[in-house]
C-alpha cells in the first residue's frame, strides 16, 4: 500500500503542475489580456512558445508571441511572484531584443500592498534586458508594499533568462 501511495502521488503532482500551466492566461484570455493592457486592438497571437527551464523559478511562465498587425513581433510573459502572503500575477511585454517594453500587474489577491500595480513606479522596469536589478538601488522603493516590489525585482531577470533561453533565434 506504502508503495502504492508513494507512486501514485508523484504523478498526482506532475499531472497538477501541467493543467495549471494550461489553465494560467491560455490564449484567448492572454490575448485579451495584452489588448488591455498595452491599449491596443491591431494584434494578433503568432504562437505558444515552449517553455524549456525554469532556472530556480517555482512559479508558472507562459510566453507568446505576438504581432502587431502591419508591425513588429513581441513576446507576452504572464507569470507569477509572491507578496508577504498571496501570490500575484503579472504580464512582461518584450521586445525581440528582449528589453522590456511594459509590466502590468493582471490580478493582486492580497489586501496590503496593491501599490505594486502603480503604472508609473513599474515604468522603471521600461527597456531592462540584463544586467543588475536590485530594489533600493536600481529601482526606487514603493512605500507599503515593500515584499511584493522586492519579489517583482527579483522575479523580471529570472522571467527574463528563461525567455531568452526557450526563444533562441
Amino acid at each position: 500500500m506504502k508503495i502504492l501511495f508513494f507512486s501514485i502521488v508523484p504523478l498526482l503532482l506532475i499531472g497538477g503542475i501541467q493543467s495549471s500551466a494550461e489553465e494560467f492566461y491560455p490564449e484567448k484570455q492572454a490575448l485579451k489580456m495584452v489588448k488591455i493592457a498595452l491599449k491596443e486592438k491591431d494584434i494578433t497571437l503568432v504562437e505558444k512558445v515552449d517553455v524549456t527551464d525554469f532556472f530556480g523559478k517555482t512559479d508558472i511562465v507562459v510566453i507568446y508571441r505576438i504581432r502587431r498587425i502591419g508591425g513588429d513581433d513581441f513576446y507576452a510573459v504572464f507569470t507569477q511572484a509572491t507578496g508577504r502572503y498571496e501570490k500575484f500575477d503579472y504580464l512582461i511585454t518584450v521586445n525581440l531584443d528582449f528589453a522590456i517594453e511594459k509590466i502590468r500587474v493582471l490580478k493582486y489577491r492580497s489586501e496590503h500592498g496593491g501599490e505594486i500595480a502603480s503604472k508609473k513606479w513599474l515604468e522603471q522596469f521600461k527597456n531592462y534586458s540584463s544586467g543588475e536589478l536590485r530594489y533600493k538601488k536600481e529601482i526606487s522603493a514603493l512605500s507599503g508594499a515593500t515584499i511584493s516590489a522586492n519579489s517583482i525585482v527579483e522575479d523580471i531577470p529570472k522571467v527574463l533568462k528563461i525567455l531568452k533561453n526557450s526563444c533562441n533565434e
